[in-house]
């Protein structure tokens, strides 16, 4: 090793501390006297138990150790270190050669054997390869440590941005969740800008995003000394208020609704009235009972139009509708996904024959052993996006049911289900499956489909159907846009004259007229008349006297899940 070498090294090893064992005094002498070049921190044991003493209190880095010692022996040192875990670099010093020592000292993963009388040679080599895996190990420890740090501080941040949203940096909608699960006491408000939509398409997303910002400020600035902003989502804003009697939270919106009324935002060099509506409640055990609540107020302050604020109410009848509409929201997804609609079948009369010639599928719902009538769950089939889905099951079960019987039977289309393009496939499966003629079977509208916008579509769907084999009747005519020519364009086979006309006929003579003109007409194009409601016999010898060709009511029959004759 030349002398830049040496030098290099020594520097190296100087901060390092070194533990000599070493049993004869003047041997020792001489080993730490030549150390001393390299290490400014030697410490000496006189044996293995001295050793372990040393450890236990010094910070040593390696280990120079002699073999033959009283009371506990190098190789017996070595041996309790390791079964210590202790992975510090080790050297052995001895005047033995054997190879039972150079085994065992392999064993124990010693870094170097070296023999006395000390070789430099041998010494220099060794002791490089040691700093350089101590210089290695301490290397890798700052990074794990300094990873570690990065990975802490890293966290800390990503928990910080989970719990604040991202442009205004305000609390989000995690933190109000948390926070509102610990306060259990006060008020919430729920603040909707009004008409942020329209800032959106005017202005673009990145202004809208400034707007938002600019509005977030105004608030945090102008909070409630006993309240917290947060910003959920879009353009909503939450206030949390603590310990608040009522009509504090009522002037406190004035004031919100108010301020925002007097003092417009500029961005750039546009000014922006800026308006809310606010849906309040009082904060609850439940957290999710709170938002839900101010959901609901909010919803019903916006009936209002843009400036008010509502506070939800338990005892508010339309409070109480709307959380029954959204029961019902829950329940029908769960009767329709879980195949809980059954057909009940209706029977309807010839009034020539005096026979039942045929049933219309009428859809009940079946909920813990009762049964649902369809009000509770069709209007909330079609909000969900459902309906067409109800359909399907109505079709599938109907067709299971009719397989083996000869009757006709009716089923009832939405405008979805005529304008979405399953349809025709559908049934054209199902034909096949259950081995149904199309000429069985009576596909009933609502007569306000065919005046809508998309009524073109709707007559090819329906035309499409009659070509198929398929009748088609339009149901609950003559309540609002009756139109004979539109029943020339689709072609129908029946007419299903509206309840309103029907259940009055014995006491309204222009009821009479109105369904006789109906009837007569029907007759000149060749169209089917069904009478619904009928619900006694005076009513059924009316629909008679008028012309009527079929009648359908409980006078005939009730829905049920079988057929009248069985």
């Amino acid at each position: 090793m030349n002398k830049i070498d040496l030098h290099a090294l020594i520097k190296r090893t100087k901060p390092l501390h070194l533990l000599v064992v070493e049993d004869d005094e003047a041997m020792r002498k001489v080993t730490v006297t030549f150390l001393n070049t390299f290490f400014d921190n030697i410490h000496c044991a006189g044996d293995g138990v001295e050793a372990l003493q040393v450890l236990g209190e010094e910070p040593i880095d390696m280990i120079l150790t002699d073999i033959n010692m009283p009371n506990m022996n190098g190789l017996e040192f070595i041996a309790k270190l390791r079964e210590m875990n202790c992975d510090l670099p080790i050297m052995i010093l001895s005047a033995h050669a054997e190879p039972s020592y150079f085994l065992q000292s392999i064993k124990y993963s010693v870094d170097g054997y070296l023999l006395k009388p000390f070789d430099i040679e041998q010494f220099f080599p060794l002791l490089l390869k040691i700093v350089k895996c101590l210089e290695d190990k301490k290397e890798l420890l700052e990074y794990h440590n300094q990873l570690e740090t990065m990975v802490a501080q890293k966290t800390k941040e990503l928990e910080y941005r989970c719990l604040h949203e991202y442009y205004t940096d305000l609390p989000n909608a995690i933190m109000l969740h948390q926070d509102l699960e610990k306060w259990k006491c006060g008020y919430m408000l729920l603040l909707d800008m009004s008409h942020f939509s329209v800032i959106n398409k005017e202005y673009g997303k990145a202004f809208a995003n400034h707007v938002i910002i600019r509005t977030a400020r105004i608030l945090e600035k102008h909070i409630h000394k006993n309240a917290k902003l947060y910003k959920t989502e879009s353009d909503r804003f939450a206030i949390l208020l603590k310990e608040s009697p009522l009509k504090e939270v009522y002037l406190y919106c004035d004031q919100i609704i108010s301020f925002f009324d007097n003092h417009n935002i500029g961005i750039d060099d546009t000014e922006l009235n800026i308006t809310f509506n606010i849906g309040v409640d009082k904060i609850r055990a439940d957290a999710s009972d709170t938002l839900i609540n101010c959901e609901y107020a909010l919803d019903k302050s916006k009936e209002l139009g843009s400036r008010h604020y509502e506070v939800f109410s338990a005892r508010t009848t339309a409070f109480k509708d709307e959380k029954e509409a959204v029961k019902w929201l829950r329940l029908t997804r769960e009767l329709i996904m879980e195949e809980k609609i059954e057909p009940y079948y209706q029977p309807i009369k010839d009034l020539k024959s005096g026979k039942v010639v045929k049933y219309e599928a009428l859809a009940r719902g079946i909920y813990k052993d009762e049964i649902v009538a369809p009000h509770f769950f069709v209007q909330q089939a079609e909000k969900l996006g459902l309906s067409t889905a109800l359909t399907r099951l109505m079709i599938n079960k109907s067709f299971a049911f009719f397989q083996d019987k000869t009757e006709e039977f009716s089923i009832n289309l939405t405008e979805r289900d005529l304008l979405e393009g399953y349809l025709i496939r559908f049934l054209t499966e199902k034909m096949k499956q259950y081995s149904i003629e199309p000429s069985r079977i009576t596909f009933e509208i609502l007569e306000n489909i065919t005046v809508t916008k998309n009524s073109k579509r709707i007559t090819q769907k329906l035309n499409r159907l009659r070509e198929i084999g398929f009748q088609v009747a339009i149901d609950d005519f003559g309540i609002e846009n009756s139109n004979f020519s539109r029943l020339l364009e689709i072609n129908i086979d029946f007419i299903k004259i509206d309840g309103i006309f029907i259940r009055d006929l014995k006491e309204n003579e222009k009821n009479r007229m109105i369904t006789r003109a109906i009837v007569n007409l029907a007759k000149t194009l060749g169209i089917k008349t069904v009478a619904e409601y009928v619900e006694d016999a005076e009513i059924y010898t009316l629909i008679k006297e008028c012309g009527i060709d079929y009648a359908q009511g409980y006078f005939i029959g009730k829905p049920a899940p079988k057929l009248l004759d069985t």
